[in-house]
């Protein structure tokens, strides 16, 4: 393993990251090529789901993560007008996982984190400035043409793995049909370190709120409480942006004329896509080079976290010429792709339409039927391994062997 040829991967934000972490803990060399000069500070993503946390465990990070965020053991689904209509409480997962609650804190901090832990390993190397701009296959590995401040330079591996985020260089080179669609509207997000609790009392740590003008999605994190809500197609990013209507939209939400002080305004364009197949020969697409969804659920950086577990965990076997490397990358593909649709967007789809729905009687009847579901304890908990990713692992499992599989499949 000492003699290996490093595994290059594409991206240094938190998908490429863990599974740079999961491959240098089992002893393969990585080069993590980053076009950004350093690491992201960018919060974005700010909820690990307890089956994320599962499986994290095994590499420590997830002791080092909850010693870092905040508990969220409820999550609540409110009504602008009329207010709080079902409250899922995590607690009816004790008996299933050690992890019953959604862990809050910003993707930079986990980013952070991981940068701090690669530095330190003899077998991983990040280079930040360094942007890939081709790349050329063979039986053997791929040439990977990389454009850094000294120039134009050359590096080969015997896999390219691309986390390089949803405007992936390595989707594009590989001509991979990224099918989809793209919202009108945008998405902004605000943070305040004002609490919210102070004008909403009984609010939850994560809160959704149901409006057909403008809703609301409300949650807390350790720096600050966040406020994500759309922007009309009307209104420019620039407008979006300004101090003035940003303010409006706090106040509205929390019905106060008081004034916010702003650490992080950042607008979102919303997508739901998946990529047709997530490799091609030695190149492999992973988070969101290779599926994006709205950001309602929380669920686009866990999913891709469990993306780098399951291929980090084929590739050691892989590498380590325990299987049949084809196999191994079409089930990769197979397994990931479908919970990408079928998990993934189906719950960040049905999120979305419960807060949006602007015919009155269709969102009364949304809102009815999830407040019966909260109510009801055994459909309320089906709810929560479902939101919490804890579902999708069971049923289709994170890097089996493909034989195991089949074998499995047959009986």
């Amino acid at each position: 393993m000492a003699e290996q040829q490093p595994i290059i991967i594409s991206g240094a934000g938190p998908v490429g990251l863990t599974l740079a972490e999961i491959l240098t803990q089992q002893g393969i060399p990585v080069v993590v090529l980053e076009k950004s000069t350093q690491p992201s500070k960018e919060w974005r993503a700010s909820t690990f789901h307890a089956g994320t946390l599962e499986l994290l465990e095994s590499t420590g990070l997830a002791k080092e993560l909850l010693k870092l965020g905040i508990v969220a053991d409820k999550v609540q689904y409110r009504d602008r007008t009329t207010g709080l209509y079902a409250e899922f409480d995590f607690g009816l997962l004790k008996e299933e996982t050690k992890y019953p609650f959604r862990l809050q804190l910003p993707q930079s901090t986990y980013v952070k984190l991981l940068n701090e832990r690669l530095q330190k390993s003899e077998l991983a190397e990040l280079r930040y400035g360094t942007e890939v701009t081709g790349m050329q296959q063979d039986e053997e590995g791929v040439t990977v043409t990389v454009q850094t401040a000294e120039g134009i330079k050359t590096l080969r591996t015997p896999y390219l793995l691309g986390a390089d985020g949803a405007r992936s260089t390595i989707r594009k080179l590989m001509g991979m049909p990224f099918e989809g669609y793209t919202l009108e509207e945008r998405f902004l997000l605000v943070g305040t370190p004002v609490p919210f609790s102070n004008y909403l009392p009984d609010i939850s740590y994560v809160n959704y709120i149901s409006d057909p003008q403008e809703f609301l999605f409300i949650l807390k994190v350790p720096e600050a409480w966040r406020l994500l809500y759309p922007i009309p197609p009307s209104v420019s990013d620039e407008e979006a942006l300004s101090d003035q209507r940003i303010q409006g939209s706090l106040q509205r939400a929390l019905q106060t004329t008081d004034q916010f002080p702003i650490v992080e305004r950042m607008i979102y364009r919303v997508h739901q896509r998946v990529a047709d197949q997530f490799y091609q020969g030695r190149a492999v697409l992973l988070g969101d080079a290779a599926h994006i969804n709205s950001p309602m659920g929380g669920l686009g950086l866990n999913s891709g976290i469990h993306d780098a577990v399951d291929l980090g965990r084929r590739m050691v076997r892989i590498i380590q010429g325990q299987t049949d490397p084809e196999a191994e990358l079409a089930m990769y593909s197979q397994v990931r792709r479908k919970v990408a649709i079928e998990y993934v967007k189906q719950i960040t789809e049905k999120n979305t339409s419960v807060l949006t729905e602007k015919d009155p009687e269709k969102r009364v009847k949304m809102q009815q039927e999830y407040a019966e579901m909260a109510n009801d304890p055994v459909r309320a908990r089906s709810w929560l391994l479902r939101s919490g990713m804890i579902a999708s692992v069971r049923e289709q499992g994170i890097g089996n062997r493909p034989d195991t599989v089949a074998t499995d499949s047959k009986q």
